[in-house]
């Protein structure tokens, strides 16, 4: 209780504090003050700025110094004569920050040319050089990087009157080291304006004596602009005067003369020939690389900034030998700084598997983490930073065939380190990579799933997605992944929309990545097939479309899905595509999905025909004029005209009709006040809006009708591949359903061969008694035609084609072998088909086909229907009833038992009625005709089949099997019956 009473009494006295009133008078200006800082409003911008430059403030003067270039341009006469020497007099004693804003003006007036070449030398150029000597490092610094940048604008000869001379002066020994150092940089700046002989004869000599200077940084400095010098010298007169004095300062005691000696000498590369190269340079390389790793000094992080430079400048040069030990050389500074088995490393687990690389052993071990400070493990981080940076240069300097044994190792290491910007300039360069290594870009597919995989920093899943349709292109594409690696496109799949769930979920604020990534999927129809995109993409993105909080993801999610619905190949995926985006938007109760609608019509326009627009989406826009909510209605307007010019008359009169109507409707009862303005002006555009007219004669088209039958075009295209690919397949199935019905039936001759060899002691009493029975039941065999003679095969009760598994109802195409029996005695037509699954995992020959909502396809349920009755009196009746089942959608699936049981009778009546007829047609009863028989072992006839199984039938022949209502089965048969009479 006493706790709660001091900390009322506390709260109290805070209150208090805050009601005490505050003094303010303290941060007022005195009236003195003011006044200073009042200025009579009569005065013109020239008087005003001479007013201040001498009575006024430091931060009043400041401001007509940056304002210098606005007095030129306005005032030039009045500010040269009046301000310019203001100006000059307050340099000569102002701070540094008017000094650092002259230099700023003075830069811009010579870039943009207000003043002529011989004003600006007159009043600023010399003012420049003068304030060079500026005692302040930093002002001084400033003035000379201002003369360096103006040299560039100004003519040769004023450069060489005004600008060498005063360098040569200061390159002079006797000078103090800062103007030995701004004479470098002058120099490397003035030798760009000269020929070559000027430079031979003017500044080669200072330049030697510089490089030779007794202060490192002098030489250092110098070093620094070689490169320029060169460039002015020319290629020849560089291997003469330049080279040597750059070879020798890469030998320099000081590793800062070094460091800046091997950077000239790389910039020099290009101007030097191949001898140069292998007699001075790359000897000069591998002994710069192996001191810096032997000595670990500053220079091992110079190495490692320009090892790409070093393998891309000089690659041709390296014999074999120098080539394994860079690449050697390269693994240990991949490594440097880390332990031998880092923990992310057995994260990894076994995506990539190398031996570690047994040439290291010739390097020096990096010291362990625990034995180093943090500066050394610093420097060692930012060493395998430059290292991830340059690992691109090094895949072009290996052999992409090379890789896997060279550098594979390396990228995992790369690409696992526990350093978040290694890991992210390794992403960064990874589409690079991936499109060098062109056939073998399979072998980084691994790598790339852990970046999609990123876990910790949303920053290297962005630096990964930046160029992620590169990437996708190098390594499914031209790495071939789906051959070369099982799963591997699925797993770069899973990969990608698990960046995409991590980017929406667990990083919800980098929805900039987001946009990127959904950006990106619109080229995703370049490396995937349709079913992939439909079944694992499309619901991702529809899901963003709807239920994401960022309008520019939502933006790009509806270009996304209208650019699948556009790549789409199959007619039923894109139908349901575009039906759910009209739901999911233009019906939607939420208003802004109602306003994202138009944005997904703007880009349906762009991408499709003006048919395929006026048909599918046309009519659904037009009932937003309807819409409750101001918003949408004005969003209407500003798209009438669009679908004005969408419409061909008269083939469009309704459509035109309705947009009229609707049109006149909101204008006359719209009450909002932004909705009726946005209508009178949408009204205004809708009158210059030129309607197309059909014509029988021919016009030059324009681009638009151009583009727009190109569109068409290629739309029809897509729909008479999807026929022709229907049609190829719908033949397969024919001709293995034509194969494996006629085994199926030789089986099922085979065995009523059989049945009939037990029943042929029965006598009958007449011809005819005996060939009406083997009418009736050869006709039966064909109609069971069931699973009991072949295993796999699909039974027949009632006139529906059921499965084996009660409650279930498949049709023949997806169920043709039974899974109860041996693999080689039936054949299973449903695994030869396995290419047609879905991608969610199912497989067709179980459930069948279904749609992206699991609903069942219409050609799925007319395989379900009754067989027709033409499979009894033709072999390949089974197959061809199946393919006009597919071409036919019939409602009903079922018929009562009593209709049932006729067709079947009639069925049967019909089939032997032509078994009869053919046979009577094709042979004469009189006519002789020899059976083939065989004998048994006692050499007596045997007037079976073809079947016989007891002891005393040695099989020496064996008969052909008859189809039924061939001409050689039915003579048989009928020969059979007249000699067995003749007997009796």
């Amino acid at each position: 209780m006493m706790d709660l009473n001091n900390e009322i009494s506390s709260l109290e006295e805070d209150i208090q504090d805050f009601n005490i009133e505050k003094d303010v008078r303290t941060s007022l200006k005195t009236q003195e003050e003011l006044d200073k800082l009042t200025v009579d409003e009569s005065l013109n911008d020239i008087e005003r700025a001479v007013f201040l430059l001498s009575t006024g403030q430091e931060v009043q003067c400041i401001s007509v110094v940056r304002n210098l270039s606005y007095l030129l341009t306005g005032w030039q006469n009045e500010c040269i004569r009046r301000v310019i020497p203001k100006v000059k007099e307050l340099l000569h004693t102002a701070g540094s920050e008017i000094q650092i804003a002259a230099t700023e003006v003075f830069t811009t007036i010579a870039k943009e040319e207000i003043l002529p070449t011989s004003l600006y030398t007159q009043h600023f150029l010399r003012t420049i050089i003068t304030n060079i000597n500026t005692k302040d490092p930093l002002t001084s610094q400033a003035w000379l990087d201002t003369l360096v940048a103006v040299i560039n604008y100004l003519p040769r000869e004023t450069v060489r009157r005004e600008v060498l001379g005063l360098a040569i002066a200061k390159g002079q020994l006797s000078q103090s080291t800062a103007s030995r150092l701004s004479c470098c940089s002058i120099l490397g700046a003035v030798a760009s304006k000269f020929d070559a002989n000027v430079v031979k004869k003017d500044i080669v000599h200072t330049v030697k004596q510089l490089c030779q200077d007794v202060e490192h940084n002098v030489r250092a400095c110098m070093c620094a602009h070689l490169h320029a010098i060169a460039l002015a010298l020319g290629a020849e007169e560089t291997k003469k005067s330049i080279l040597e004095e750059a070879l020798e300062l890469a030998g320099d005691e000081e590793t800062q003369v070094r460091e800046a000696a091997m950077d000239a000498i790389l910039n020099m590369t290009p101007l030097l020939d191949d001898e140069s190269l292998l007699q001075n340079v790359v000897p000069l390389v591998c002994k710069f690389c192996d001191q810096a790793i032997h000595h670990e000094d500053s220079t091992l992080l110079s190495v490692a900034k320009n090892f790409g430079r070093f393998t891309h400048d000089l690659s041709g040069n390296f014999n074999k030998e120098q080539h394994t030990w860079l690449l050697s050389m390269y693994r240990y500074l991949c490594m440097v700084g880390r332990t031998p088995v880092d923990s992310d490393v057995e994260a990894l687990g076994d995506v990539v598997q190398l031996p570690v690389d047994p040439s290291l052993s010739a390097l020096p071990h990096s010291s362990n983490s625990s034995d180093t400070s943090p500066e050394k493990l610093e420097a060692y981080s930012e060493c395998r930073r430059q290292c991830s940076y340059n690992f691109p240069a090094l895949v072009t300097f290996c052999a992409s065939n090379a890789f896997e044994s060279e550098l594979l190792e390396c990228a995992t290491k790369l690409c696992t380190d526990p350093d978040v910007m290694i890991r992210k300039h390794f992403a960064a360069g990874f589409h690079e990579v991936a499109q060098t290594l062109e056939a073998n870009a399979y072998l980084i597919q691994p790598l790339l799933v852990l970046l999609l995989r990123e876990r910790f920093v949303p920053g290297v899943l962005e630096a990964c997605l930046r160029r992620l349709p590169d990437t996708l292109t190098a390594v499914i594409i031209r790495g071939n992944l789906a051959d070369n690696k099982v799963n591997g496109v699925s797993e770069v799949i899973a990969a990608l929309l698990a960046a995409i769930s991590r980017l929406e979920q667990q990083w919800p604020c980098s929805w900039r990545a987001l946009e990127v990534v959904v950006t990106h999927l619109r080229r995703l129809p370049d490396v995937l097939t349709s079913d992939h995109i439909y079944y694992k993409f499309v619901p991702v993105v529809f899901k963003l479309l709807t239920t994401n909080r960022y309008l520019p993801v939502r933006e790009a999610a509806a270009c996304t899905i209208c650019v699948f619905i556009r790549h789409n190949r199959k007619m039923d995926q894109r139908r349901e595509m575009c039906d759910r985006l009209i739901q999911d938007l233009c019906y939607s109760r939420n208003y802004r999905n109602r306003l994202l609608f138009f944005v997904a019509c703007r880009h349906m326009m762009v991408l499709f025909s003006r048919t395929f627009f006026k048909e599918n989406l046309f009519e659904h826009v037009l009932k937003l004029f309807f819409d409750p909510v101001a918003n949408v209605r004005l969003c209407l307007c500003k798209i009438l005209p669009s679908l004005k010019a969408l419409l061909k008359l008269p083939r469009d009169r309704s459509l035109h009709g309705q947009l009229e109507t609707n049109v006149r409707k909101l204008l006359s009862s719209e009450k909002d006040r932004d909705v009726s303005c946005a209508i009178r002006q949408a009204i205004l555009e809708l009158d210059r809006t030129e309607v197309a007219m059909e014509s029988l004669t021919q016009f030059p088209m324009l681009d638009v009708d151009l583009q727009d039958q190109r569109k068409e075009e290629e739309e029809k295209l897509l729909i008479a591949q999807e026929e022709k690919t229907k049609d190829e397949d719908a033949r397969s199935l024919k001709s293995h359903g034509s194969g494996h019905s006629s085994s199926s039936f030789s089986k099922s001759m085979a065995k009523d061969k059989k049945s009939k060899k037990r029943n042929s002691s029965m006598t009958l009493s007449t011809n005819a008694r005996i060939n009406g029975s083997k009418d009736k039941e050869k006709s039966k065999s064909v109609q069971n035609f069931s699973s009991s003679a072949v295993p796999g095969m699909i039974s027949q009760k009632g006139g529906i084609i059921n499965d084996s598994v009660p409650g279930t109802s498949l049709s023949a195409l997806y169920n043709m072998a039974n899974t109860n029996a041996p693999s080689h005695n039936s054949r299973n037509l449903a695994n030869h088909f396995s290419h047609s699954s879905y991608l969610s995992g199912t497989n067709p020959a179980v459930h069948g086909p279904s749609t992206a909502l699991g609903h069942k396809s219409p050609h799925y349920q007319a395989l379900t229907q009754t067989r027709s009755s033409q499979s009894a009196s033709n072999p390949g009746a089974f197959v061809s009833s199946l393919s006009s089942h597919q071409q036919t959608s019939q409602t009903g699936s079922s018929a009562s038992s009593t209709n049932a049981k006729s067709t079947r009778k009639l069925d049967r009546r019909k089939t032997s009625a032509s078994v009869f007829q053919s046979t009577t047609n094709s042979f004469d009863v009189n006519t002789p005709f020899e059976s083939r028989a065989r004998r048994g072992s006692a050499g007596s006839t045997s007037s079976g089949g073809s079947g016989g199984h007891g002891p005393k039938s040695s099989v020496t022949g064996r008969r052909k099997p008859s189809l039924p209502g061939s001409p050689t089965g039915t003579a048989a048969r009928m020969s059979k019956s007249k000699s067995s009479a003749g007997n009796r």
